[in-house]
C-alpha cells in the first residue's frame, strides 16, 4: 500500500512522499546546515519551537556552567536551593520539591543526599506527620545561594537581557506568560 504524502519544503514547491522504503526525501543539507527532510520543511510553528528550545539549551549550558564556576555548585542545585528559601515556610516536603524541580521521587532523593553531604539543605521530620521530610536550608545553603543568585542575575544580565530592550522584554513576558496560562 502507498500512502504518498505532500509537505511544503523551503522554496515554495510541495514536496511528494511515497509510503514506500527509500523512496522518500533525500538527505540533501539545507542552508541552514540541518539535514533531512527537517532542513526543506517551511513552517513557522517548527522553526519557533526550535528557537526556543535551542535558546533554552543554550542558556541552560552557559548559564549552569557559569554557575558552577562562580559558585561551585550545578544549575540543579541552585534550582532546589531557591524553592526551598522561597517555600513560606522555609522548608518543602520532598514530593513538593519533586513537582517543583520536575524530578522523579527517587531522582529527588538522590538529588537532597547530594545536596545534604554538601552541607547545603538538610532534612527534618514534620512534627505532626513523620512519614513527611522537610527539606531546609542550612546556614551554608543561605551563603551559597547568596552568592549564587548574584552570579546567575549577572549571567542572565548578559546572555540574556543585553540582547533584548525594555518592550521585547516585555513582549517575551507578555507571550510566555499567556502559554504557561493555558495549563491553568
Amino acid at each position: 500500500m502507498d500512502m504518498a504524502t505532500t509537505t511544503p519544503v523551503r522554496g515554495g514547491e510541495e514536496e511528494q512522499h511515497g509510503g514506500q522504503a527509500g523512496t522518500g526525501p533525500s538527505a540533501d543539507a539545507g542552508d541552514d546546515g540541518t539535514c533531512g527532510i527537517l532542513s526543506r520543511i517551511e513552517d513557522d510553528r517548527l522553526d519557533l519551537m526550535g528557537l526556543l528550545v535551542r535558546t533554552h539549551r543554550k542558556l541552560t549550558e552557559t548559564l549552569g556552567r557559569e554557575l558552577e564556576e562562580s559558585a561551585g555548585i550545578p544549575l540543579v542545585f541552585f534550582d532546589v536551593l531557591i524553592h526551598v528559601a522561597a517555600a513560606p515556610d522555609g522548608y518543602l516536603t520532598m514530593s513538593r520539591l519533586s513537582t517543583d524541580v520536575s524530578l522523579t521521587t527517587g531522582g529527588v532523593t538522590r538529588l537532597v543526599d547530594r545536596m545534604v553531604e554538601a552541607g547545603l539543605v538538610a532534612r527534618q521530620h514534620c512534627p505532626s506527620d513523620r512519614r513527611s521530610v522537610h527539606v531546609v536550608l542550612t546556614p551554608e545553603g543561605q551563603v551559597v545561594l547568596e552568592q549564587a543568585v548574584a552570579a546567575h542575575i549577572d549571567g542572565i544580565d548578559r546572555h540574556l537581557m543585553a540582547h533584548l530592550d525594555s518592550d521585547e522584554r516585555a513582549a517575551l513576558s507578555a507571550a510566555l506568560n499567556k502559554v504557561l496560562s493555558e495549563d491553568t
